[in-house]
């Protein structure tokens, strides 16, 4: 459920590279939106897979960009058949369209994880034709929301640089909330990353929430100063017809409409229609290519240090 108006904790320096990254995304216009998990249940990828759902919804164009491989990403979670990945795109067998993968609930996935190595290797002309794929597979969506690896794991995940937004996801349990301080610190320490907005999930009251939010703003303050500025933005309650809905392979709106989380979803939709855009949002679809292009650099060379 959001939170009106939101609660701000406040902003850090400013780098090239990290400018550059949250130009990556999207065309003026599409809202990019990075959900950032971690461990102790956070739930990212079923929040991503219902908000997704929820801004369809309300007539919204909206493509989810997955960075995980594997059983648990939001495709296998919804029983969707993955024929190919961007890799086959950077090796030119298919076009970047052909990865998209229409829901039932109205949004579309798109595959984006592939290894740092190989979009590092990216010639000029290599880059370009991906950036003139990207912009015709975009096409007019309204927002991009990025499920992407988690900031504690091993190296930098890309598109969580990229976004316009970066919505961190907690819940409550110790691990969960370390995992979220460590996300808001290494992304503004390292990418001068300077505004967070915190989703409260599995809580079971506002007050909860709340409570979650104010035990990350204080060790935050206490660390970074007033350098970073968090914005609680809502929260969704622990509800066993979520848990159901993704057991069906179903989201939560379609399955149980009238449930808890799915009008928590529809008022978090709501509420992000409201969000104002940030000054440094995305100006090309161009940008993204070679953003990431440029983000994978980073990240092998780093790789390539352990």
């Amino acid at each position: 459920m959001p939170l009106a108006p939101d609660t701000p904790v406040s902003g850090g320096r400013w780098s090239d590279q990290a400018a550059g990254l949250r130009a990556l995304i999207a065309r003026p216009g599409c809202r990019s939106v990075g959900l950032n998990g971690g461990r102790g249940g956070s739930g990212a990828t079923t929040l991503a897979i219902n908000l997704a759902a929820a801004l369809a919804q309300r007539q919204r164009s909206v493509i989810l960009l997955d960075e995980f491989e594997g059983l648990t990403n939001a495709a296998q979670r919804l029983r969707l058949t993955v024929r190919y990945g961007l890799e086959h795109a950077l090796r030119r067998e298919v076009a970047l369209a052909q990865l998209l993968l229409p829901t039932a609930a109205g949004f579309a996935i798109l595959p984006v994880a592939a290894r740092p190595q190989l979009l590092a290797s990216l010639n000029e002309r290599e880059q370009q034709w991906l950036a003139a794929q990207f912009e015709a597979t975009t096409g007019d969506a309204d927002f991009l929301l990025l499920d992407t690896r988690p900031a504690t794991g091993a190296g930098v995940p890309s598109l969580s640089l990229a976004a316009d937004d970066v919505l961190i996801i907690v819940s409550n349990r110790a691990e969960s909330i370390t995992d979220a301080y460590a996300t808001i610190k290494l992304l503004h320490t390292e990418y001068a990353r300077r505004e967070f907005r915190v989703l409260a999930n599995r809580v079971r009251t506002l007050q909860e929430a709340e409570l979650v939010f104010g035990r990350i703003r204080e060790v935050a303050q206490q660390y970074l100063g007033n350098t970073v500025r968090l914005r609680l933005c809502g929260y969704v309650p622990e509800d066993d017809q979520l848990k159901r809905a993704t057991r069906l392979g179903k989201t939560v709106l379609d399955a149980f409409p009238e449930a808890e989380a799915s009008m928590a979803f529809r008022q978090l939709a709501d509420s992000m229609l409201r969000w104002r855009r940030p000054a440094h949002s995305a100006d090309s679809p161009a940008d993204f290519v070679y953003r990431l292009v440029e983000s994978s650099r980073i990240l092998n060379d780093k790789l390539g240090q352990r």
